[in-house]
């Protein structure tokens, strides 16, 4: 989906994919231009060596000042390795298309006021890292998006995901969701637009910082 998402470039990028959960990791964080850290099952909060050591690589991408994107997931592992912290929420499931409001006039993602993204998380960054800026949020997921400095964007929506898979995975979750915020959901990837593709160009500028 990031393939596709990132289309108008990747295809001239050279991309490598580790699956950390199986503590596969790259050996030189410094021979990349940027990283991207995608959605996962897990909680960030589980006792994982994989984790752990993600956290660790964090760090030092961090310290680095190479391009970090974060992405659902990836958002919070970004605040949680850098002093933040994530829970399970007591709200429940966060799922459709929400509308955040942008805290910050220009910022990474770009100059918006509003932007409708597709939502798929039980977890909630509830307090930032030490130097994070809040980019946007709502009244269900007070910290949807931060960055540090110019090197980190992190994101809780999934700009990569379109609406029929996410109608599929909501399906696929159907037992684990209580059934009003899954019709909502249903309504709101049925009738409603996302701007996934409005932030690209964005997302793609913030990944060739350092090309």
């Amino acid at each position: 989906m990031f393939s596709s998402l990132l289309n108008e470039k990747s295809q001239f990028w050279n991309v490598d994919v580790y699956n950390i959960y199986d503590n596969i990791f790259p050996d030189k964080i410094d021979n990349y231009n940027a990283f991207i850290i995608t959605g996962s099952a897990f909680g960030v909060y589980e006792n994982h060596s994989w984790i752990r050591e993600l956290f660790k690589v964090i760090k030092k991408i961090v310290n680095l000042k190479i391009p970090l994107l974060g992405i659902c997931f990836g958002h919070q592992a970004i605040a949680q390795a850098l002093g933040g912290h994530v829970v399970k929420s007591s709200k429940g499931w966060g799922i459709g298309i929400k509308e955040i409001t942008t805290k910050k006039s220009n910022s990474l993602l770009g100059n918006f006021n509003k932007l409708n993204l597709i939502f798929f998380h039980q977890d909630q960054v509830v307090k930032l890292p030490q130097n994070a800026e809040l980019i946007a949020g709502n009244l269900f997921c007070n910290i949807s998006s931060f960055s540090i400095g110019d090197s980190v964007l992190a994101l809780q929506a999934h700009p990569e995901f379109n609406k029929d898979f996410s109608l599929k995975l909501l399906n696929a979750r159907k037992s684990s969701v209580e059934p009003t915020t899954y019709l909502e959901a249903i309504n709101e990837l049925e009738t409603l637009e996302h701007d996934g593709e409005l932030i690209t160009p964005n997302i793609i500028n913030f990944l060739e910082q350092k090309s």
